[in-house]
């Protein structure tokens, strides 16, 4: 495998650490607007329907993290067999419940908070509550559309979807190609059902398929040889990803857009790290610890301290408090998890 042709971790980290801050914000003033009126959330200096628009432009971050799925994946499962391929299918869904099987565990302890969150689970007698526990802890509550402790954990039911479905995803594109692409960008029009998360982000699952299988990064590598080509290249990633967002605020097809904007902001983020040098720290660390900010923030916005995060009545102030809590948060979860030796239980290693 030629690393030349792959962007490199800190573009990874990067992008899921700005994806998660977007995340943050989509919460905090488009998903919640009984919070919003309820502690008079101030817009300043921005106008209410911009910020509006802005936040649920926010949503962009599920097609982020899809795309870098696919992406991801595409390169691990690349020059595996397919016994291989099963095999890491297997070994990343155990590492994906290793993080969050701990997580759960910590909320429910930490329930006492919000008591008549766990009354949901057992509305039908302690036995199917314990069930439907069961069936939250480990991320399919969504599947089978039971009730979840935390709204936002739906991700995870479609994350194993799709950890299951990368070996077959891969395999069809590497067979069809550029096909695949196509036929993931139409698919909605055929009778596939367009609320469902499957059909929304299958195109940009299917372009980072692409991107990874065609050694996207490595030509653009090959045609910034000099400052003056990288720049260019920087300009034009940027004035598309402008151009496909503007497009997604303004008309949505967010089918197509997610993942064109998806694209383009992969290749700014990694001309502008890989290639010109430029490091953004900050996002690098959120993106370390995004999978632990994601499954928690919402119990500290939502659940539990609503008026301590809303206290600044500014946007901006309540945007930089969550995200200053959730990433202490999870300095703290994943000390604690280090601690423990959690990920060296045998159950993780199968």
């Amino acid at each position: 495998m030629n690393a030349d042709n792959y962007f490199s971790k800190r573009v990874t980290l990067t992008a899921k650490g700005i994806a998660v801050v977007l995340m943050l914000f989509h919460h905090l003033f488009y998903d919640a607007p009984g919070l919003v009126d309820r502690y008079a959330v101030s817009a300043k200096p921005l106008p209410w329907p911009v910020l509006n628009s802005l936040s649920f432009y926010g949503k962009i971050c599920v097609a982020i993290f899809v795309f870098l799925t696919g992406y991801g994946m595409s390169v691990n499962l690349g020059p595996k067999n397919t016994v291989h391929r099963q095999r890491y299918a297997i070994s990343r869904f155990l590492k994906l419940e290793c993080g969050f099987i701990f997580i759960y565990l910590l909320t429910i302890l930490s329930s006492f908070l919000a008591p008549n969150r766990l009354a949901a689970y057992f509305t039908e007698g302690h036995a199917k509550g314990i069930l439907l526990m069961a069936f939250d802890a480990v991320g399919l509550a969504n599947f089978f559309g039971t009730p979840t402790y935390n709204g936002t954990w739906w991700y995870m039911s479609f994350a194993i979807f799709l950890i299951f479905l990368m070996p077959i995803a891969v395999k069809l594109h590497e067979q069809f190609g550029i096909c695949m692409v196509a036929i993931a960008a139409l698919i909605t029009d055929f009778g596939i059902d367009a609320s469902r998360a499957f059909a929304v982000y299958l195109f940009s699952l299917s372009l980072g398929i692409w991107a990874a299988q065609s050694g996207a990064a490595g030509k653009i590598r090959s045609r910034c040889q000099n400052t003056g080509a990288k720049w260019l290249f920087l300009a034009v990633s940027l004035i598309l990803f402008v151009l496909f967002s503007a497009i997604r605020i303004k008309w949505g097809y967010y089918t197509w857009t997610d993942g064109l904007i998806c694209l383009t902001f992969l290749a700014f983020l990694f001309i502008l790290i890989d290639l010109i040098g430029v490091r953004l720290r900050l996002m690098e660390v959120f993106g370390k610890y995004s999978m632990t900010i994601f499954l928690t923030h919402t119990l500290i916005y939502n659940h539990y301290f609503s008026s301590f995060i809303y206290a600044p009545k500014n946007w901006f102030l309540i945007l930089l408090l969550l995200a200053a809590v959730s990433l202490g948060c999870a300095f703290a979860i994943e000390g604690l998890r280090r601690l423990v030796r959690w990920d060296s239980l045998p159950i993780w290693h199968i």
